[in-house]
């Protein structure tokens, strides 16, 4: 996987989209047939991506004007359809209705009452979708938005910069929940980057997440800079879900479960929170409908018995050491397709990126956490 960063100047949200789009005209367009060629190989029913892409767009212009504008701009820019463009943003969505269900990504979160928190992601997706991907800075105003995602989508992994200093990151990673195909909703890719692009700090964030109609399920792992997570990470203890309906917490960090059925945010135990792929807060995972032949809880059994050894981890570099454990590169966490694997099985780690903070950056490595040492990790910042 190739990673082009793009540093776009313009504050308004229609001029940065198009420069965005302008930038990876081709790489865009290849996207757009990737994923098109792949709805129908892993058995979205004829008709259904179209129709999911095109539905999402007046949803997502009501529920958030900004982006929407954005996307707008991405589509002029590298010439192709509003429609077409969503066939990406709306992939999460469109997928839902796969039978064969992806799996994707483990989050680790440590948090500090001396020192900045410390995460870590891996992102794993089929390889053969994401030759290109993108690293984009924006310069919304007094904040700054940071994010690495597919080419020509709005956000995924990110952090910004508030206009107090303070920063604001979050991880993502997919669920599945009964609830999901019920309605057309807002891409959850879209509500990710209208958090970094509009909260002010975690509650904000959750409050953001709880507006937002939705059609398909992930978790947004949200984390604030030390500033606010400096008394003792300010967890929360108790409840450990807030309902659409409920009190907002205040937090160092928390896993925000969205699905169209609610949202729930789980707080970390002792500064420290996991999340893979199945839902965590007791309600909602009565819903839940990954595979029972899933790694997920494989893999958060993995990262759960890490914990000591991120929680003492200072850096990227160290998380990723901590991450693997001793098991190394045979790490569940490190996900390789199997030789000669079919299209639906060719799911490996892409990606491991951990998020300061502090200086609003993106420390990266292009593979699994086994491969991120000092000599191979970047920085997007």
């Amino acid at each position: 996987m190739q990673v082009v960063e793009l540093r776009l100047a313009d504050a308004s949200p229609r001029p940065r989209g198009r420069a965005y789009g302008a930038a990876v005209v081709a790489e865009i367009r290849d996207a757009v047939e990737r994923y098109r060629r792949a709805y129908a190989d892993l058995g979205v029913p004829a008709g259904f991506a179209e129709r999911i892409a095109a539905g999402s767009i007046d949803v997502t212009r009501a529920w958030a004007p900004e982006q929407a504008a954005e996307l707008e701009g991405i589509a002029e820019g590298a010439g192709v359809p509003l429609a077409e463009l969503m066939l990406l943003n709306a992939r999460t969505e469109i997928l839902a209705h796969a039978p064969a269900r992806p799996t994707e990504c483990s989050t680790v979160v440590a948090l500090h009452d001396d020192r900045r928190p410390q995460t870590l992601q891996t992102w794993d997706w089929n390889g053969d979708l994401v030759p290109t991907a993108v690293l984009l800075e924006a310069q919304l105003g007094d904040r700054v938005v940071r994010t690495f995602t597919e080419t020509g989508m709005l956000g995924k992994i990110g952090v910004a910069q508030l206009p107090d200093g303070r920063g604001l990151g979050a991880h993502f990673n997919i669920l599945h929940h009964r609830s999901d195909r019920s309605a057309i909703g807002v891409p959850v890719h879209v509500v990710l980057r209208r958090i970094l692009d509009e909260a002010t700090g975690l509650d904000d964030a959750i409050a953001i997440a709880g507006s937002a109609p939705l059609g398909a399920s992930t978790v947004l792992t949200v984390v604030e800079g030390a500033a606010r997570a400096a008394a003792g990470g300010r967890e929360r203890q108790q409840p450990e879900r807030e309902r659409r309906e409920g009190t907002h917490a205040t937090a160092g960090a928390a896993s925000l479960e969205l699905s169209p059925a609610g949202v729930a945010a789980v707080a970390p135990t002792a500064g420290f929170l996991a999340h893979t792929n199945h839902y965590l807060d007791p309600a909602l995972a009565e819903g839940e409908a990954a595979r029972p032949s899933s790694t997920t809880w494989r893999r958060l059994e993995h990262a759960l018995a890490q914990r000591e050894q991120i929680m003492v981890a200072t850096d990227a570099v160290a998380m990723a050491g901590a991450m693997c454990g001793a098991a190394g590169a045979h790490a569940p966490v490190c996900v390789v397709a199997a030789p000669g694997a079919a299209f639906a099985d060719r799911w490996s780690t892409l990606l491991t990126a951990s998020l300061d903070v502090e200086a609003a950056a993106i420390d990266w490595f292009a593979g699994p956490p086994s491969g991120l040492t000092a000599a191979t990790v970047r920085r997007f910042g």
